[in-house]
């Protein structure tokens, strides 16, 4: 679980301050509508962008991804994660700072795309349950040489 920096702190206030008012009307006091989840406004201020150190690699190549954000996300309740669209495998999650890496190969010719989100991911469970920003997407693919041509996907 990812510890609770200041900035989050008026978010779990007022979730406790929610949840103190429910028990206060389940005694009979007053009534009020149930509860929403909090889900953040588009995008609560964050951006999203992701690059890959090349778009073509030799077959076992590795390829860096980065995904780069406008603030970091440390101080909040939101992670940065690298997600492949092709094979639905999450490759990082990053719960603090301004960037977040995955080094990706492939053993056979053809390519996948790739995205990065800022949203309430936790490891582990893929695509994020809300995502507040999706990146772009980046495509990478993988060839081999086979005596002196080049085949590529």
């Amino acid at each position: 679980m990812k510890p609770i920096a200041q900035a989050s702190l008026p978010r779990v206030a007022a979730t406790f301050a929610a949840a103190a008012l429910g028990v206060w009307c389940l005694a009979g006091v007053a009534s009020a509508a149930p509860a929403t989840s909090q889900v953040p406004a588009a995008g609560d201020g964050f951006a999203v962008s992701l690059a890959a150190s090349s778009p073509y690699a030799a077959l076992r190549q590795p390829v860096t991804l980065t995904a780069t954000t406008n603030t970091d996300v440390g101080p909040t309740p939101y992670y940065i994660t690298i997600y492949s669209e092709t094979t639905g495998a999450e490759l990082a999650v990053c719960g603090f700072g301004t960037t977040c890496t995955a080094t990706v190969g492939q053993a056979a010719p053809g390519s996948q795309v790739f995205e990065a989100f800022v949203g309430d991911d936790v490891p582990g469970d893929g695509q994020p349950g809300f995502a507040l920003v999706s990146s772009n997407e980046v495509q990478v693919g993988w060839w081999f040489i086979l005596r002196g041509h080049t085949v590529t996907p």
